[in-house]
């Protein structure tokens, strides 16, 4: 893999978390703000729990999916390709 590969995939990586960032701030600011409670007014209902519920789970979800491609693509550029005599096979110690 030539170096140029190799610096874009770390450089996409590090974008993807950057965006894994900014879904953690989003949650943490939509948590902290009531989460779902903003919507209804009043006392605390099972559609305002519910709509919370659903969006939390939603931005972890986000949150889990681009912190995983970034460790993927930071990996990938970081590691590069597996180059060796026995191409990835199983080798046997023993002689």
């Amino acid at each position: 893999m030539t170096l140029a590969r190799r610096i874009i995939f770390v450089f996409g990586g590090m974008l993807w978390f950057l965006f894994s960032a900014g879904f953690g701030l989003i949650l943490i600011a939509y948590v902290s703000g009531g989460a779902g409670l903003q919507f209804f007014g009043g006392p605390i209902s099972s559609g305002s729990v519910l709509l919370g519920l659903v969006h939390v789970t939603g931005l972890v979800a986000a949150f889990l999916i681009c912190f995983a491609i970034g460790a993927g693509l930071c990996a990938h550029g970081l590691v590069g390709e597996r180059t060796g005599e026995n191409d990835g096979k199983a080798t046997s110690s023993r002689v």
